[in-house]
């Protein structure tokens, strides 16, 4: 039994906000394919790339554990990494699947 039939044939909440974040998320990659996707994408890489060493500077960031344990395993240079590849990240082009499949090879005809 499905979820949209144990509610009498309706959608579940829960349905249309997993059908809403999927949409979103189309979007959100569609948009960063996009020449102005591709500029912010740029200009927010630079800019972590440039503040990152400054990030873990932040007395307010720093006492929490999880930021100190991260400065200390190099979190500047997790950042910077971070930022070239959200600044290289070529979306794969999505289209149909395609699969050869060979024909088979005829049958030998049994001599009745």
């Amino acid at each position: 039994m499905s979820a949209g039939a144990a509610t009498g044939g309706g959608t579940t909440p829960l349905r249309r906000i997993g059908d809403r974040v999927e949409i979103a998320y189309e979007d959100l990659r569609a948009f960063a394919d996009s020449p102005a996707g591709r500029r912010l994408r740029r200009v927010l890489a630079a800019s972590l790339m440039l503040t990152a060493p400054l990030l873990f500077r932040i007395p307010g960031l720093r006492r929490y554990p999880l930021v100190r344990a991260l400065e200390l395993l190099g979190g500047a240079a997790l950042v910077v990494k971070f930022a070239e590849t959200l600044r290289d990240w070529q979306p794969e082009r999505q289209g149909p699947m395609v699969i050869d499949v060979p024909p088979l090879p005829p049958r030998p005809h049994s001599a009745a």
